[in-house]
């Protein structure tokens, strides 16, 4: 009987701390500017470039952010494909920048945040966001 009300207590704590969570990460998504967002480490990282796709993580390692990305051409799931992918891998400083452009007019920016907690993304119109970088 104990045990079923300590498991009880637990199961409440948890699901009170996940609301909890789940807020921050709202109100703070809210707070972003359109086509930004903010991503924890090993948070899967997707984003369209045109005819291209770009995929990855983050991982905080020695005081950096290093960014793994895995840029291919976009295809049909269905069918066979014959494109091969290439990987993209950066060492982002706090504070550091880096950008990558298709040649259809879209840009991704890579922020590494403050003691690369975070990396933080802006996308869109390479007009609109790469003027931003420079």
């Amino acid at each position: 009987m104990l045990a079923k009300g300590i498991k009880r207590v637990a199961f409440s704590g948890l699901l009170i701390a996940g609301v909890a969570a789940v807020g921050t990460a709202a109100s703070s998504a809210s707070t972003m500017p359109p086509g930004q967002t903010t991503y924890l480490p090993m948070q899967a990282i997707s984003y369209d470039l045109g005819s291209k796709a770009a995929i990855g993580y983050f991982v905080r390692d020695a005081g950096a952010c290093q960014v793994v990305m895995m840029i291919t051409e976009k295809a049909d799931v269905q069918a066979p494909s014959t494109f091969s992918a290439a990987r993209l891998r950066l060492a982002l400083l706090p504070g550091q920048r880096a950008g990558l452009d298709s040649e259809e007019g879209r840009t991704i920016d890579l922020a590494c945040g403050e003691g690369a907690d975070t990396l933080t993304v802006r996308n869109g119109p390479t007009a609109e966001v790469a003027t931003l970088t420079n």
